[in-house]
């Protein structure tokens, strides 16, 4: 409670755990300024002042974070919480149990997607609960972040068992990140994010437009990204020797697991013993020539606790 932010939660249909949580803690109103329960849709209509479409949305959690927002009163830094969720319920309703969670500074806006088995209510908004804890958590610098990018096209079990893995060695709770912008390719559509972000279960995908991992550094400080070697690869090939400098300053490091490639040397720019590289190999951290002061940014999940010869290109074929 002693972060020096300041913070007003907004939750309709679900999360309002987290605010039980944070209200029972000992020192609860250094933090909390507003707390809010829209839960029936009159009240959220009356909340947001218009009527929505669609009450479970990204758009809508956006909504409810921007209105929370305007509750700042001190000259703490400040955060928001907006949530919106359709939890289990007796009546028939259309579309998957999910919840849309925005974390609103004054520099930043994130935005995440979950998406909840079919447990039971209590289930999903204790997990609802406890991942809004973890996001606040995250964003006042009270824990450090755990993030494992991709496009997710389609999401394997690699994935899932190299984020566990991640947490694993870390001790850090992990989330996906889907940025729906692409360096060299045309940027995703909504629906799309959105449908790739929906086969994963309970466990958050931050929706964002950071293509690039200097701008996902930016939007998230204090992370450790979860890297294939691949993907590491590329990091080291195409990173700025400014970049590093600012990924330091910014706390960032990265987790990097080895992949078995079906490449030659010439696909690699920076392996190290390039030449003797076959057509097929595992390779990992320490293959690669690591930029000079910067070492100490990068630590390799070891093969023993992650190994998955699988990839979404393979899937798709």
């Amino acid at each position: 409670m002693n972060s020096g932010f300041r913070a007003a939660l907004v939750t309709a249909g679900g999360g309002s755990g987290a605010l039980h949580a944070l209200l029972a803690t000992p020192g609860a109103s250094r933090f909390v300024t507003e707390a809010h329960v829209p839960y029936s849709p009159e009240a959220l209509e009356r909340f947001l002042g218009e009527k929505p479409e669609h009450s479970v949305s990204p758009a809508i959690a956006i909504k409810l974070a921007e209105a929370a927002f305007k509750f700042q009163s001190s000259n703490l830094e400040f955060l928001s919480i907006g949530c919106t969720a359709a939890l289990q319920t007796d009546r028939g309703r259309r579309g998957s149990d999910r919840a849309f969670i925005c974390v609103k500074t004054a520099g930043t806006e994130k935005l995440y997607a979950l998406h909840l088995s079919k447990t039971s209510r209590a289930e999903q908004e204790n997990l609802l609960s406890e991942w809004i804890l973890i996001l606040i958590a995250q964003t006042v610098g009270a824990e450090r972040g755990l993030m494992l990018p991709g496009s997710f096209n389609p999401v394997h079990q690699g994935h899932l068992n190299l984020l566990k893995a991640a947490e694993k060695i870390t001790g850090l709770s992990g989330v996906f990140e889907l940025s729906c912008a692409n360096v060299d390719k045309p940027a995703l559509e909504e629906a799309d994010c959105l449908r790739r972000a929906a086969a994963i279960r309970d466990i958050p995908v931050a929706l964002t437009q950071a293509p690039r991992f200097m701008q996902k550094a930016e939007l998230f400080p204090e992370t450790t990204f979860v890297l294939g070697y691949d993907t590491a690869e590329r990091l080291v090939r195409y990173a700025d020797p400014d970049e590093w400098t600012i990924f330091r300053r910014l706390e960032t490091s990265f987790l990097v697991a080895g992949r078995q490639l079906q490449c030659g040397a010439e696909c690699f720019q920076n392996p190290k013993n390039a030449d003797a590289l076959p057509s097929s190999r595992f390779l990992s951290l320490e293959n690669l020539e690591l930029p000079a002061g910067f070492e100490s940014l990068f630590e390799s999940i070891p093969e023993s606790e992650f190994r998955e010869d699988i990839s979404s290109t393979a899937l798709r074929c």
